[in-house]
C-alpha cells in the first residue's frame, strides 16, 4: 500500500480513527479543515492510518498520527511518514518536529525508528486521568 494525499471525503473516517487513538479527538469538521490546510496522508482504502502535517518555509511539524487501533503492528504510520519525509526533502525544508506525551511508548519507538531525536521535555503538558505528563519534543534533521 502506498500512502496518498487524504481528500475532505476522509475527514469522517480520520475522526473515527482520531477518536480511537486519543482522549481528546478531533472532530470530522476540524480534519477537514486540516485536509484544506495542511499536508494530510494515509494509507488504505478504507483509511487505517493517517499522519497531519504544517509546513512553514523552512520547517514542518507532526500535528498529529493515528492508526485503526485493529492495523497497529503494520508498520502503516511508519510508511505514511516517511512519505512526508521525502516530500519535504523534495521542498528543502530542514526539519520536522513533534511532541508526543511522554506516557506514549509506542509512538516514542516509532519516531526513534524513524531518526527523531529528542529536544526537550515540557512537564505536565498533557492532562491524564491519573495526573498530568510531561511532553516530548523531537526533531528530524533532513
Amino acid at each position: 500500500m502506498t500512502p496518498r494525499l487524504l481528500t475532505p471525503d476522509d475527514a469522517e473516517v480520520m475522526a473515527v480513527i482520531h477518536a480511537a487513538c486519543f482522549d481528546k479527538p478531533w472532530p470530522a469538521l476540524d480534519m477537514t479543515v486540516h485536509v484544506a490546510r495542511d499536508l494530510c496522508l494515509g494509507i488504505g482504502a478504507p483509511l487505517m492510518s493517517f499522519a497531519i502535517l504544517r509546513r512553514s518555509d523552512i520547517d514542518a511539524e507532526i500535528l498529529t498520527v493515528a492508526t485503526d487501533p485493529r492495523k497497529r503492528g503494520q508498520g502503516l504510520a511508519g510508511r505514511v511518514l516517511r512519505t512526508a519525509e521525502a516530500q519535504f526533502r523534495v521542498a528543502g525544508l530542514r526539519n520536522i518536529f513533534l511532541e508526543v506525551a511522554e506516557d506514549n511508548v509506542s509512538a516514542r519507538t516509532l519516531y526513534k525508528r524513524l531518526g527523531f531525536v529528542p529536544i526537550g521535555r515540557r512537564p505536565g503538558y498533557y492532562a491524564r486521568p491519573q495526573g498530568r505528563i510531561a511532553a516530548i519534543t523531537y526533531s528530524l534533521e533532513l
